[in-house]
């Protein structure tokens, strides 16, 4: 079972922002909900590790769904004003991929049609809608408005 897998396991993940797989790599998102992300190219999480051993935060699930072969679990973290999603194989249970992000704020709502995951996440006074199509999560897409 690799690094991501177990502590997936425990309901943890390392805090740095990014999209984390079960091969133990890593894809660095680079940004803000304002400013939407880019990422960075594949790397082992075992570097992040190696910097920062002590780098795992617990997660909280506050939302889920299904949608085609998937389940999708949302929430926050032990950060305050992080959030994170997580793609599972519906049948096994198997992580696809878990996206953690320290300013997204928590993730309230989720939906999947199969293909992409709709998630809203909020804290007042702004609320973000992402669209992440699952099978390149590097492309997702934010969009944040302010609530009244």
């Amino acid at each position: 079972m690799s690094l991501v897998e177990s502590h997936w396991k425990d309901l943890q993940c390392r805090y740095e922002d990014g999209l984390y797989f079960p091969s133990d790599e890593f894809i660095e998102l680079c940004g803000s909900p304002q400013t939407g992300y880019r990422a960075d190219l594949r790397a082992p999480v075992s570097g992040l590790v190696h910097a920062f051993r002590e780098g795992w935060t617990q997660l909280e699930t506050r939302c889920s769904t299904e949608g085609g072969h998937f389940k999708i679990l949302a929430g926050a973290t032990a950060w305050e004003g992080a959030g994170f999603i997580a793609a599972l194989h519906q049948d096994t249970g198997r992580l696809v991929w878990l996206l953690l992000l320290s300013n997204s704020e928590p993730f309230t709502e989720v939906t999947c049609d199969g293909f992409t995951i709709h998630a809203v996440s909020e804290e007042y006074s702004f609320r973000c809608r992402w669209q992440i199509p699952i099978e390149s999560p590097e492309e997702l897409v934010v969009a944040q408005t302010r609530v009244h």
